[in-house]
C-alpha cells in the first residue's frame, strides 16, 4: 500500500471514529430511556447497535497501529499527532481538533455507559428483592398471595 493511501485511510478512520462516538452517545442516551421505561426489545436493539460501533472503533484502532507502523511512526498518540501535523494546513487544523476531541468523547461515552450500568444494577436489585428466586411463594407479588 502506498504511503498516501495509508494516510488517507488513517484520516478516514479518524473521521469515522468521531461519527461513531457521536452515535454511541446518542445510543447510550436511548439505551438509558429503554432501561427506565423497561422496554427490553429496545434495550437489546440499542445494545446490539452499540456493539457494532464498538467493534468498528476497535478495528480502526488496530488499523491505526498498523498504519502508523507502516509509516515508521510510533503507534501511539504522538505518532498520530506527528502524522496529522505533516498534513496540509487546511486539513491539519481540523483533523488535529478531531484527534484532540476524541478522548473527551470517549470519556462522555464511558460516563453514560457507567450511569446505564448503575441503573441496570439498581433495577436488578429491586427485582431480586421483590421476587426472590428460591421460594416463589415468598415473593412479594406472588399470584397466590393476592386475595
Amino acid at each position: 500500500m502506498k504511503r498516501i493511501d495509508i494516510v488517507r485511510q488513517l484520516v478516514a478512520d479518524l473521521l469515522d471514529d468521531q461519527q461513531h462516538f457521536q452515535r454511541i452517545e446518542t445510543l447510550l442516551s436511548a439505551q438509558r430511556q429503554a432501561i427506565i421505561s423497561f422496554t427490553p426489545s429496545q434495550l437489546e436493539n440499542h445494545t446490539e447497535q452499540l456493539m457494532q460501533h464498538y467493534r468498528q472503533i476497535h478495528q480502526h484502532a488496530q488499523q491505526r497501529i498498523r498504519g502508523l507502523q507502516q509509516l515508521s511512526l510510533s503507534a501511539d498518540t504522538q505518532g498520530m499527532r506527528q502524522l496529522l501535523e505533516g498534513l496540509a494546513p487546511a486539513a491539519q487544523q481540523h483533523l488535529l481538533k478531531v484527534w484532540q476531541d476524541l478522548p473527551a468523547q470517549l470519556q462522555r461515552c464511558q460516563q453514560a455507559n457507567s450511569a446505564n450500568q448503575q441503573l441496570l444494577e439498581m433495577q436488578h436489585s429491586l427485582f431480586t428483592e421483590c421476587m426472590p428466586e428460591l421460594d416463589p411463594s415468598a415473593w412479594l407479588y406472588h399470584p397466590d398471595s393476592v386475595g
